[in-house]
């Protein structure tokens, strides 16, 4: 996956608006922890509360274990970009991890049980569960915290396979179209188990009409690496889906926060 450069992301930041709060009826899910800009880095507690700040109704963050088995938000595999360290998660300890500040913020990692307390009571939860593998005692931990904090029957999962495999009737878990035909097909009911996960650039009217017509959420991702590495370019075309999904009664979009201000535009 291409990640675009910090630089580049707050040259955009610092010069792009930010609307509020949503559109009556409609649900933001941040990604990469919140609202990330010149200001916040990814998954920190400033990119949460600002995200509770501008009215998001759920964040998507990314989860990964340390090498004495703890649990952390982080999205990358090292700690390079937000905290000028290369080394990688899985070879750090959580004592090590913690003495990691970021930059902007100056905030070391969150721990999953931060993360959780956070949240609740303010914030639903979209895991992205990272590689490598885990054991099934990792993934009880991170049920018992969404259990301990209300959060669980309102999380939404993706990630690996295998986080997927675990939450499956604990949480709704995230399916392409073709996966979520063929549970349709299975056994005609998806409702509750399930939501379409598509990227907005790709999703089409077919699919969000049968999602629909299952009870199944629509949560199509309008990321600013879906469009490539010309952040002017990711704007335009990435505002443009949001528009086109609007049109098509979407509701839920998992964005990054620089396409707040394409759901003032009025659709065409």
């Amino acid at each position: 996956m291409r990640i675009l450069t910090f630089a580049l992301c707050l040259t955009v930041a610092l010069t792009t608006p930010l609307s509020a709060a949503p559109p009556p009826g409609i649900q933001w899910i941040a990604h990469r922890g919140g609202v990330v800009d010149a200001r916040y880095s990814e998954n920190s507690p400033a990119s949460l509360e600002a995200a509770i700040a501008n009215g998001y109704w759920m964040i998507e963050s990314d989860i990964r274990e340390t090498k004495d088995g703890k649990i952390i938000t982080q999205h990358d595999p090292t700690f390079q970009r937000f905290y000028g360290d290369p080394r990688r998660v899985q070879d750090m300890t959580l004592a090590e991890v913690k003495a990691l500040r970021a930059n902007p913020g100056g905030t070391a990692p969150l721990t999953f049980r931060e993360l959780a307390d956070a949240c609740k009571g303010r914030l639903r939860l979209m895991l992205d569960i990272k590689e490598p593998e885990h054991s099934t005692a990792f993934y009880q931990e991170i049920e018992d915290e969404l259990r301990r904090t209300g959060l669980l029957a309102s999380t939404y999962v993706i990630g690996l396979d295998s986080s997927r495999r675990h939450f499956h009737t604990k949480a709704r878990v995230a399916v392409n179209f073709a996966q979520l035909k063929e549970a349709v097909a299975l056994s005609g009911f998806a409702g509750q188990l399930y939501f379409l996960f598509e990227w907005g650039k790709t999703l089409t009217r077919e699919q969000v009409d049968f999602a629909r017509r299952h009870n199944v959420p629509v949560v199509p991702s309008v990321n600013t690496f879906h469009y490539g590495s010309d952040m002017r370019v990711s704007l335009e075309q990435g505002s443009a889906d949001i528009r086109r999904l609007l049109t098509w009664g979407v509701t839920e979009f998992q964005i990054d926060s620089v396409y707040e201000p394409a759901f003032k535009t009025p659709a065409r």
